[in-house]
């Protein structure tokens, strides 16, 4: 992995935040990382293999289709998930996967149950280190994906999407066990584990 897939041209002074000659290049290059840079092509995904995520990343962000959103987040959640287990390619697609909800008002249960998984996996699993280089994008990319669930969980209806955004918050508050316990808890589980109290 290298350096070298920054997205310069598409950056602007301004655009994101106040830059100075002064400003840190880690912040520049959390700031520079788009869908169109080289670096996805190298990243491996749940299966361990190499899985460019830009890929149905680009689908979901230009398609308004709710059948074709469906399909893309059934491949997000094969390809960056297995078993446990999850890469690089599966941080790396967190801020962007949350970027294009907000912008795109797709606040349900799939991108937020993705999100917390990864994140959970991150922790509990045997899965790979973060590199402290991307540790600033993803960071942020867990603060803006709480204040996504903050902002939308009063009108929340179904019991699946409020169970994945409480996930959500437990996940981004650093309680990985707990997060991955209320993912589980299903009305069938939650009323065998009710029954034992």
């Amino acid at each position: 992995m290298s350096l070298l897939t920054i997205g310069c041209s598409k950056f602007e002074q301004n655009d994101f935040f106040d830059w100075t000659p002064d400003t840190p290049f880690i912040t520049l290059f959390y700031y520079m990382i788009t869908l169109d840079d080289n670096l996805w092509k190298e990243l491996k995904g749940g299966h361990q293999m190499t899985f460019d995520v830009s890929v149905p990343l680009k689908r979901l962000e230009a398609t308004k289709d709710k059948k074709e959103i469906e399909n893309i987040y059934r491949e997000l959640w094969n390809e960056l998930h297995h078993q446990g287990n999850v890469g690089l390619a599966s941080y790396m697609a967190v801020p962007q996967m949350v970027r294009i909800a907000k912008e795109r008002n797709l606040f349900n249960w799939n991108v937020l149950a993705l999100c917390a998984t990864i994140e959970q996996q991150r922790h509990l699993g045997q899965n790979p280190t973060l590199p402290m280089l991307y540790e600033d994008y993803y960071q942020n990319g867990l603060t803006e994906l709480k204040k996504f669930v903050v902002d939308n969980i009063r009108p929340i209806k179904d019991e699946i999407t409020f169970r994945s955004a409480l996930s959500v918050l437990a996940a981004c508050n650093g309680y990985a066990k707990l997060s991955k316990a209320i993912i589980e808890m299903s009305n069938d589980v939650l009323d065998e584990f009710l029954e034992q109290y």
